[in-house]
This record gives C-alpha cells, structure tokens and sequence, in this order.
C-alpha cells in the first residue's frame, strides 16, 4: 500500500508545480498603494521598475484597491519607478534598492494636472527596515567587501549575525543547533552538504574550500525564524547567497590576495604563561576574475568568474613544538618500537612525525546567463564548479598524528540551475526552478597500515598510522530539485500556492577500522602489549562481490504549501500558511534474519530491513508586522511556527551499512565487566592479516547493528520570535526574543545493554561515593557488539535574547553594537557521522540509553557584537575605507570525562566524578615507570584543588556541557583605498586592501586568546576493577589555546575593477 501512495505522490507531483524543500527565494519585490489627494485609491494606474543598470523591466497595474504587487525582480538596484495614470502627473522614483526576500513598500501619492507634467522624486534608503517580519538579515556586496577577512568565507560575511556563532572551522551554529541542521543555498538552490560530513555545512568544505567565490556574491540574506512558508528545510538557520548578473555595460574585476608568514604573529602568552614560539612558514593565496555584461542589449546578459586559491599551514603542534602536549622523547621511542615491530612481522612502517604542512588547492569556475525573453518571462541559467584538494595531518594541542595518518581529501562539486519568472496576467506571476548537483568526495590515505592510538604521551595523545575513518572512505552523491510558486494577488491579499521537491541519490563507501584500530591507555600498556580496544571491520565479499562496498541507496522529500500575505491595514501585514512535507525512501536495508527474531523475541519492534515510513509532517506559520505610526520608526513584528528540518543522510546510511550483512564490524574492549576482554589478541601490524584477531573475537561476538524506529521524523522546532525596531536618541534599535522548542530531534539508544540494578560504588566498595548505575550485556546479546537504534526526542529548547544598535552618520561612518543571551538545551546534538559515535559521545554519569537533557554542545551563554566603518572620499576619485569589529563571546562548552569505561556499557562516555580530597584518597591509581601511585593521587588532588570549575564543584559529578571554555575576545581591522580612474571613456578603480584578524594580539600577547578545545578532555584513564591513572604533573593545565587563531594574521589584497 505505501509503494502505491508513494508512486500516486510521485504522479501528482509531475503533473503539478512543483518546489524544492529549501526553495529559498531568489528574487525581491514591491508592493505599495497609490491613492490621490483624497486618499482615495486609484484603480488601474501603471506601475513600470526598471532595474537601471540592465533596462530590465517589470510592471503592474494597482487593483480596486489601489494596490499593487511586482513578484519575481532581482535583488539589489538601483531601480527606477515610474507611477502613471490618466489626467494625473506622474511619479518617478529613484535609487530603490531591494532586499533579497523582502517586500520593498512603495507608496505613491498622485496629484491632479491638466499638464501632465512628470515629477521626479529622488529618495534615500530607509532607516528602519520596514520589510521584515521575521528574525532576518541581508547584508550586501559592498558590506561584504569592506568585512576584515581572509578567509574570504560565507562565515565571515555573517559573523556579525546576534544568531550565530561562527566556530574556527567555519562551522556555523544558529540558535545553539548543530550546523548540519541548517540550510545554505546558492541562488536559491540547496548547496549545504546534505549528506552531513563537511565541518562548515556545504559542499567542499571536507577539502578545506570555500562553496562560492565572494566576488560573484550579490547579497547574502541570513533568516532564523521567517514567517514565509516558501522557507524551509532547516531546524538551525538558513542562508541564501544569490550571485551577480551581468548588466548593459561590460564590467569585471581582476583580484589576488596573499600573505605568508611575515604577515602572521610571531609570538603570544600560553596558558601557562610562557611565551610561544614563532610560527614557520605558512602562506594563503587566492586570485580571479570576473567579467559580466551585455549579449544583447536589454536582453540578453553573462555573467563568468574563476578562481584559483592555495594555502599551506604549518602543523603547529609537531612533535617538540611548546604548542603540543605531548612529550616528545616519549613519542619518539614509541614510534622506533612500532618501527621495530613492524619489522620483525615482516611490514616496512614509514610513518613520521615530522612537521608536515596542511595544504588545501582549490580551483572556482562559474557561468551564468540571463535572458529578458520579453516584459512577462525572464530566464536564467548558472552553472558552477568547486574543485578542492586538501592534505591535513590534523595534529592539535592534545593529538599528534604521524605522517600517514593525514590523507588527501579530493572534492569535486557541479551544480547547474534554471531558472524562468512569468507574468501570467496583472494578478498572476510564476517562477519556475530546476537543478541538479554532483558531488564527488574521496579519502586517500597513505600506503595502508592498522591505527595504533596510545592515550596519556605527556599530557595527549598520539596517533600512528592510518586514521580509522579514513581507510575506506569516498561519496557520490546526486541531487536533483525541481522547483514552481504560483503568486495571486487579489484586492489586500496575495495568495501563494506551491509544492515542492528534492531527489537524492547516494553511494557511500564507509568501512570504519577497515585495516585495524589499536588502543592503549598508556606507553607502558603499549611496550607491554596490553590492548585497551580493539576494532576491525571487513566486507563480507560472498555477499556483496566486492571488498571495498559502497551501502547505496535514493529517496527524496515532497512539499505542498499555501499562504496568504493579507494587508489588514496600510501599516498591518499578516503572513498565514501552511506547508506539508513527505519524505520518501526508496530502498530497503538488507534483511538479517537472526537478529530480527531476536529483537521479535525481545518484543521489540525493531528490524535491520525497516523502511522509513512517509508521514507528513504539517508547518503552519504566522506571522505579522505593524507599523506602529505612519512614520515608520516603530515596528513590532514576529509571530510563530513551524520548521520542518532535513536529516543528515549520513545518519540513515549507517543503516544501510550496518545490517550485520555487508560488513562484519568487529569491537572489543577493557571495561569493568570485562578486564581481560583482550587478552588472547595480538598486535599485528598487517592491514590484510586482521581476521587472525577477529577470529578469535568470533565466538565472543562484536558484530554492530544499526536499526531505526520506523516512525522516524526528520527534526521539526516550534519557533516564535517577537521583536520591535525602532528609533530612540537618533539610534536604530532592535530588541529580538526568539524561543525554539523541539518537536522532533534525534535519540540513540544501544538496545543491546541495560541496568543491572547495582551502583559502580555497590561493586567497588573504595568507590563507594561514586553511584552511577551499572549496565551490562542483556542476555541474547553476546553475539553483538552494539545495536544502536535511532529515534525521536523532544526534549530540547533554545531561547535567544538580543538587543541591537546601529546607527549612520552623514560624514560616512556607521557604527553597530549588539548583546545576546542564549540558553540551548539539547539530549542529543549529533556531533558524529557514526551512530555508534552519536550514542557514544552523548557523555552521561547515569544510564546512556536515557532522554537526559543538558546544555547544547554549541551553547554559548553571551556574545557581544560591534562594529565601526568609516568611509572617506577624497576629492572626487578616491575613497578610503577603515573597518573594525569586534566580536567577544563565551567559550566554547566542554565536558570533562574518564579515559576508559566505568559503568559496563562499553561507551567510553562516563563524565566524570569530582572527588573531595577525603575521596580522592579511596582512589587507587596504577604505578607507571613515570608516576607512583601516591604521585598520582597527589598530583589529581592538586589539579582538581587549582582548576577554575573543579574546585567548585567537589563531590559532584561533571555535568555534560555545564561549563564553557574562557571568555574570547577579538578585533578585526580592514584598511582599504581606491582610486578610480578614466580610460578613454571608462571608469577604472584600483583598490588596495589590508586585513589584520585578531589584531589584539599585535597590540599585546595576552590578547586575542583563542582556545584549542574540542568540548571534550579526558585526563583521567580507568584500567578497571577500581584503578585510576592520573598521568600528569601537579600543575597540570585542562584548557589550552590555538597556536594559530591565537595569533593575529594579515593578507594583503588588490582589487581591479573595470
């Protein structure tokens, strides 16, 4: 019945209009009335825009009301309005600039004349931005230009946002939600990694690059709660980018900008108070194109780019750098013994720890044409490619990788989309959009070799060999959309009417630990072969044909939606819709028949072949603004709603992979019900000899299962936003309140464990004060490692309070200032590609498989945003720009946790208790050729005496993301001057820039800090059976800073235009 409903879906859906999940909008528009003297309205005049810099022209005619609507123009300007009606003088108006999305309102008075003679109005840009209803921003490509960056990044554009917080990677988290929830578009088409493994959200981003060059950028508009039920596809925020066309004159730049290591701060204050050392040789250049203009004049533009960018960054924490943590002689006896292992099995092992540079190549291309076909349908076409290559070795403060664990990221990305807008009649517009992306992604690591991690080397942790995510690892993927909205205006009301879709197909090479992954708690547990974990994973070649198995599989997501914009008065606007979004899947994952009568035994309703099931999931909206007076100083504007999100694929591909079919997957470890657990294994350093461990792991069982709950939603919010804009003291105000409750959210479960019903203190009575509840295997299980079952939660909120300032001076400078509180609760943020991961690392001190809720991984409590820019002319041919911002937040949050399992459920996820001294001397701690015991306790005692948080918080457990990492404090600087200039009949420019980023740090060392956190330290192991090793000196140091953000870095740049 299901495969015919979602055929009859599919058939519908062909023969109507049809609209994209995250169909953002691409274009602008303008709405007003036009009345007489009288204020009476007057029927039937003439509205004719005209975008001047192209003579592309759009026209309406106002209704029995007087109103009028022109759908479907582009964004930017400057248009030119003419306003005319018989026996009335006309209007005209100038210099209008439109917002991306936004309804531009246009009002005009017509006078009486026997003359008939024109009036030309002249008018400015408005104060208050009296088009928006939702928590909203657009920023345009003059304010990206004069942003301080390097980076050249959609992330820099909007980190002004009180929203969002920008991470160091790029990553960028509205609201407190995981970046993979959000939605990015480039021209109104999906351009986010929809699959969900690119740290900064789109295409590209795995290789290092940017997903657009910010040269072809004509706007940016940044929505976090709109009201417009077009919107969609995201539970974080969404951002549409929409790039140039070419206009009626021939124009291009011609730009490089470069630094190296002359340009990037020699030295900064450390966490413990030493001074670092000098950053080596690093260098970042970037340099294109671009060129738009005229095929046809008034008809027919082009507008191409391309791009060329290289950089390479030094590994600041090789080995010996003051950066690392880990101890350098220690590191290189544990390499020499690997060496000497590998040997003696006959295995050649090259892999060094030398100071290997990060280097990522990028090339940029795009073409895009537009076609006026006449004064009812315009036409345009884009095509662009984004080809990035990026070797990492991925070293950090507390990590040191030999040479072979970085690999070649490879990343190719082609995007192609149409676009038509139609003027069906005075009342009745359409736009029409269809596109198709492709996306290849491939991992290349070194010659392969198994991946020997050793925890407690100093103060980190080393990493040798290949890196266990990387030894089998590539995507295809292929994405297609088609896209219609139907616009109706009648009288005070304009009808939407739309439906929508997505169509995904995927294949996604993935096999985790494919040639073996090694973990010890320490050098000694190394040199002495004790193996705390052990992982393998294998494709089971008489099922699949092929040892390198890629898990495929399609499906796509249907939207319906309506909505009336309905003008109850000249100042009140309504917004009300409704949306009905559908996913559908078209494949099944493979049956494991053994594992489902267990789980029919368990009465549980869990099976590997589970087909997601296809309810619609409903987004009503509402929305309003209000013009409080007819002079538009106060605004109040807001409402509430739905928002229907789109899942990382990733996460549903884990099913496809993890049927206990395809793949044998196989994990074992140390914990305290089971000490000896890896006895009988031994290290062997062949990738192609690893079935000799699993052989022996056979019996015991450690195959992983992944399942989902067939009733599966994709994440859905309840938003409402509430804000006022307004004037007060010559000042442009807006107070926002925003609160967001989740509907349908991501929850794990590893079905194959539960509470014994005893405490950790009630087994280990010197542990007596600590009562986390056990868990062990459930009977029936011992032939699986885990069986992680994905459902829904709606546990999780969010509330962001924001009051923001700004103001513009006549002599050329404006100044902003924003303050945001926000307070994120989440039970799962969804920070892993890996189901395993995801239950794993939702670090808990009681029962893991609970909807425990605690702060949000991206939880940043209070950020502080201002900004100054200064334009000044010279004479009539030279303009100088100065920019300063500064951006001063709340670290980043963390969780403190055991090294080793405490608890029984395998996870390696226990956070950790914080002992009084009386309990500290309970502990036991295993000696080491570095620490006696006593040391140890004497040393943990100490830090927990000096940390900032711990020393609060004695006889408590760490809570999951209670605390955040140190306030940050930044200030970019961007210095520029132009000089334009004739040739022959032509205007020139030439503008030379300088961009300083964190430029506290060249004013004095201990400013600018930037911290090397990646929200989770483990600085305690357990060996099991009571035993702690706290393998650290007394003074030891949680938190360390980022030897690169923490210094300021400069770029130079030069700009052509003609």
């Amino acid at each position: 019945m299901k495969t015919h409903i979602q055929k009859l879906f599919i058939i519908v859906i062909l023969l109507i209009f049809v609209v994209e999940l995250n169909a953002q909008v691409t274009t602008a528009s303008i709405k007003g009335k036009v009345t007489d003297v009288n204020r009476e309205p007057v029927i039937g005049a003439n509205i004719l825009a005209i975008h001047e810099s192209s003579g592309t022209q759009y026209g309406a005619i106002t209704n029995a009301e007087g109103r009028y609507t022109i759908q479907g123009m582009r964004s930017g300007g400057p248009y030119r309005v003419i306003v005319s009606f018989i026996s009335m003088n006309s209007n005209e108006t100038k210099g209008i600039i439109l917002q991306l999305g936004e309804a531009f309102r246009h009002d005009v008075e017509l006078m009486e004349s026997t003359e008939l003679l024109d009036e030309i109005v002249i008018i400015g840009k408005a104060g208050i931005d009296a088009t928006k209803t939702g928590a909203a921003m657009n920023i345009t490509s003059a304010e990206i230009n004069r942003m301080p960056s390097i980076a050249h990044g959609i992330a820099d554009a909007i980190r002004m946002n009180p929203q969002v917080r920008v991470a160091s990677d790029g990553a960028m988290h509205f609201l407190g939600m995981n970046n993979r929830y959000n939605s990015f578009q480039i021209d109104g088409v999906m351009n986010n990694d929809v699959y969900g493994l690119s740290a900064n959200g789109s295409n590209g981003g795995q290789a290092g690059t940017q997903p657009v060059s910010m040269e072809t950028i004509e706007q940016i508009q940044i929505n976090v709660a709109p009201f417009d039920i077009r919107q969609s596809g995201f539970t974080g925020g969404s951002i549409n980018a929409i790039t140039k066309s070419g206009t009626n004159e021939f124009h291009g730049t011609i730009y490089g900008f470069g630094n190296n290591k002359g340009l990037i701060g020699n030295k900064y204050r450390m966490m413990d108070g030493k001074i670092s050392e000098k950053y080596p040789a690093q260098h970042e250049y970037q340099a294109g194109i671009t060129l738009g203009g005229p095929i046809i004049k008034n008809k027919l533009f082009f507008f191409a780019n391309y791009e060329k960018a290289y950089k390479t960054f030094h590994n600041s924490y090789a080995i010996g750098n003051s950066a690392s943590r880990i101890d350098a002689t220690t590191a290189t006896a544990i390499l020499q013994k690997l060496q000497n292992m590998a040997a003696e099995q006959g295995i050649t092992y090259n892999g060094r720890l030398d100071e290997a540079d990060v280097y990522t190549k990028s090339d940029k291309a795009g073409f895009k044409l537009d076609w006026n076909m006449n004064n009812k349908h315009k036409a345009s076409f884009r095509w662009s490619l984004v080809s990035a290559r990026q070797v990492s070795s991925a070293s950090s403060a507390t990590y040191l990788n030999s040479s072979d664990y970085s690999y070649d990221f490879i990343s190719k990305t082609n995007s192609f989309v149409g676009e038509l807008q139609s003027r069906l009649s005075d009342n009745l517009s359409n736009e029409m959009r269809a596109s198709y992306v492709r996306v290849r992604d491939k991992r290349q690591p070194d010659a392969p070799f198994p991946m020997i991690q050793i925890s407690n080397v100093g103060d980190g942790t080393l990493n040798l060999g290949n890196d266990r995510s990387s030894m089998a690892n590539s995507l295809n993927e292929d994405i297609w959309s088609f896209t219609d909205n139907l616009t109706w205006h009648a009288g005070r009301h304009t009808f939407i009417l739309g439906t929508h879709n997505e169509f995904y197909k995927f294949s996604n090479l993935f096999i985790q630990d494919a040639y073996g992954s090694y973990f010890f708690g320490s050098p000694d547990d190394f040199y002495a072969g004790n193996i705390k974990q052990y992982r393998f994973a294998e494709a089971n070649v008489a099922i699949t044909g092929n040892p390198r198995w890629a898990a495929a599989f399609s499906a796509s997501t249907l939207g319906f939606y309506a909505q009336d914009n309905f003008s109850v008065t000249d100042n009140l606007d309504l917004t009300l819709g409704v949306r009905m979004d559908i996913p559908l899947f078209f494949d099944t994952p493979v049956e494991n028949a053994p594992f489902n009568e267990f789980m029919v035994s368990k009465g549980w309703e869990y099976k590997t072949n589970s087909k997601l099931g296809s309810t619609p999931l409903f987004s009503p909206r509402l929305g309003f603004r209000w013009n409080m007076n007819d002079t538009g100083r106060y605004i109040l504007r807001g409402g509430v709603g739905i928002f229907t999100g789109r899942i990382p694929f990733v996460w549903l591909s884990n099913n496809f992979s993890n049927t206990g079919i395809q793949l044998s997957v196989y994990s074992v470890s140390v914990d305290s019900n089971n000490p000896d657990a890896t006895k009988d294994l031994s290290i062997i350093l062949d990738p192609t000899k690893q079935s000799q461990n699993a052989d022996k792991l056979t019996t015991s069982g450690s195959q992983t299962i992944n399942v989902f709950n067939k009733d599966f939603k994709f994440p859905q919010s309840l938003r409402a936003n509430l804000a006022v804009d307004f004037e007060l003291g010559g000042i442009e105000w807006t107070a926002e309140a925003i609160y967001s409750k989740t509907l349908n959210d991501i929850a794990y479960q590893n079905l194959a464990i539960d509470l014994t019903g005893k405490t950790l203190g009630e087994i280990i009575p010197d542990l007596s004060f600590d009562q986390r509840p056990m868990l062990n295997k459930i009977a029936g299980t011992e032939s699986y490692n885990g069986i992680y079952a994905l459902s829904n939660t709606s546990r999780g909120y969010t509330y962001n309070l924001s009051l923001t300032g700004k103001k513009s001076f006549d002599f050329g400078l404006d100044i902003m200032a924003s303050y945001t509180y926000m307070k994120s609760k989440a039970h799962n943020n969804g920070t892993s590609s890996v189901a395993q991961s995801n239950w794993q690392y939702n670090y808990t001190f009681g029962n893991p498989n609970s909807d425990e809720l605690a702060n949000s991984s991206f939880n940043i409590p209070h950020s502080i945003r201002a900004s100054a820019f200064y334009t000044k002319k010279w004479k009539a041919n030279q303009v100088t720009t100065v920019g300063l911002i500064y951006n001063g937040s709340s670290g980043i949050s963390y969780c403190v946790c055991y090294n080793g399992d405490l608890n029984g459920d395998t996870g390696y996820n226990d956070l950790i208790y914080i002992p009084t001294d009386t309990e500290a001397d309970q502990m036991n701690f295993t000696a080491t050729s570095s620490y006696t015991s006593e040391q140890q306790r004497e040393n943990f005692k100490a830090w927990l005496a000096n940390d900032d948080y711990m020393k609060k918080h004695r006889g408590e457990y760490f809570k999951r993301n209670v605390d955040n990492e140190k306030i940050e404090h930044h200030f970019d600087l961007h210095l520029s001057h132009k000089v334009n200039f004739m040739i022959g009949k032509s205007m020139r420019g030439l503008e030379i820039s300088l961009d300083i980023i964190n430029i506290g740090n060249m004013l004095n060392k201990s400013w600018g800090h930037a911290s090397a956190s990646n929200g989770y330290y483990n600085p305690v192991t357990y060996n099991g059976n009571g035993y702690f090793q706290f393998l650290h000196d007394a003074d030891y140091k949680l938190h360390s800073y980022n030897d690169y953000y923490s210094r300021w870095r400069g770029q130079i740049g030069m700009r052509f235009t003609f």
